[in-house]
């Protein structure tokens, strides 16, 4: 899954190197597939921001109850008060949202650094690495149970590997995006490589199973801050609340940006596309992605007690149905538009984006399919979903849609671009062969 979300951000980065585009990844794949294909995307990478969002809304409640011992009934108040301040920093825009999202990644690698450094004695690979006869449940061939079992973890797995697929919506905040956007997304990844050692050290210095502390802490990182830095345990959960609200941050912002271009493309209504300010902050489409993540979280939590196992069961179907669109979107710009000007070249080419395809396309197949899946709620939630977006298009979209401005200033210069260069080489061919 590593690899195919590294061959995810290649192809990515070649995409906004030839045409960034503020909108979402949903934009590339309208222009390499087709309206109705682009569509989809668009609503699984709505749906893939809405369902992160109230998931980070139900971490940041639990969170503040598992620091200050409230009484559970006030965890809605504590998550509406997180999104105000999200929703107020995203209309803000501009330098208080950009120092606010710095500022919280410096202290979360900061808090890495610390716990790396405390965690270092605990760490046990030959006593707590699967396979090791605590136990009989646990076998020679590194599954726990069965490989069905496996498949169950994907969903978890997946959660480590989202965020910087969304870094293309800030092209209209940035100068020569087509350079430096590439270039930071790529930068970014080792960011992943933390978190994903993170996940690996974790695992290091726990018996094999959920120890039965987490749930309590909520605080994976406890054994190495525990050596590192004596705190009060009750403190432990508040390091983790700066970095849950600032990734609420960028998914309203991802969400907000991408539902105003949506409308620029009449695929919702019209009244979500004014942008304002000189950093073009799309402000009414980020009100109502707030509202509309609120109130999610707010239903799911009323009728679904483990509300982030399903948003986050709900996501892992939308997410890598999202990035599977994406690496096939490189691949059709890789055959059809050629000749554009590139930025940055994919390395990879075709085959490392088929490989991503495959692999994102396997995790969605995997995460969507009863068979594997012990809940069935979430599996039902997406389809639902999906089929209500689908009757929606073909009753309404498809005889309204048009090309927006950027896209016709991005996309359509593009094209022109890519045919008169495939021209010119058609003509300085033709002497060539007439020779």
């Amino acid at each position: 899954i590593s690899f195919g979300y590294f061959m995810l951000l290649q192809s990515l980065s070649e995409l906004v190197g030839i045409v960034p585009f503020s909108g979402g990844n949903f934009g590339f794949v309208r222009c390499a597939l087709g309206p109705f294909w682009g569509y989809l995307a668009a609503c699984m990478e709505f749906l893939y921001y809405c369902m992160y969002n109230a998931r980070a809304l139900s971490k940041i409640s639990l969170l503040v109850d598992a620091a200050g011992e409230f009484d559970t009934q006030w965890q809605p108040l504590w998550a509406f008060l997180a999104m105000v301040f999200v929703v107020l920093v995203n209309i803000r825009g501009g330098l208080t949202f950009w120092t606010f999202m710095m500022s919280a990644t410096l202290f979360t690698l900061s808090i890495l650094m610390i716990f790396y450094v405390g965690a270092y004695s605990h760490i046990d690979f030959k006593g707590y690495a699967l396979g090791h006869n605590y136990s009989e449940q646990y076998r020679n061939d590194g599954f726990i149970g069965d490989s069905s079992r496996y498949l169950f973890y994907v969903v978890r797995i997946t959660t480590f590997y989202l965020g910087l697929d969304v870094l293309p919506l800030c092209s209209l905040r940035v100068v020569n995006e087509s350079k430096v956007i590439p270039r930071v997304m790529l930068a970014s990844y080792g960011i992943i490589f933390c978190i994903s050692f993170l996940a690996l050290i974790g695992v290091a210095c726990h018996y094999p199973g959920i120890h039965p502390s987490l749930g309590k802490t909520l605080f994976v990182l406890q054994y190495g801050m525990e050596d590192a830095v004596k705190l009060n345990p009750k403190l432990y959960p508040l390091l983790l609340l700066l970095p849950t609200v600032a990734s609420a941050t960028g998914y309203l912002y991802a969400a907000g940006n991408q539902l105003a271009a949506m409308s620029e493309s009449g695929l919702v209504p019209g009244f979500l596309k004014p942008r304002f300010g000189n950093d073009q902050i799309p402000m009414i489409s980020i009100v109502v992605c707030g509202v509309m993540q609120f109130i999610v979280y707010f239903f799911i939590n009323y009728y679904e007690p483990e509300l982030t196992v399903f948003a986050a069961h709900v996501w892992s179907i939308a997410a890598p149905g999202l990035f599977t669109f994406v690496c096939l979107a490189f691949i059709a710009f890789r055959v059809k538009f050629s000749t554009m000007k590139r930025n940055y070249v994919n390395p990879f080419g075709i085959p490392g984006a088929t490989y991503g395809a495959l692999c994102w396309l396997f995790v969605a197949v995997v995460n969507s399919h009863h068979r594997f899946q012990p809940h069935t709620k979430p599996i039902k939630t997406f389809y639902i979903f999906m089929s209500i977006m689908i009757v929606y298009y073909f009753v309404y979209v498809r005889h309204v849609q048009c090309f927006s401005k950027e896209e016709q200033d991005k996309f359509m210069k593009a094209y022109i671009l890519n045919a008169n260069r495939m021209r010119t080489k058609s003509t300085l061919y033709k002497p060539m062969a007439s020779e």
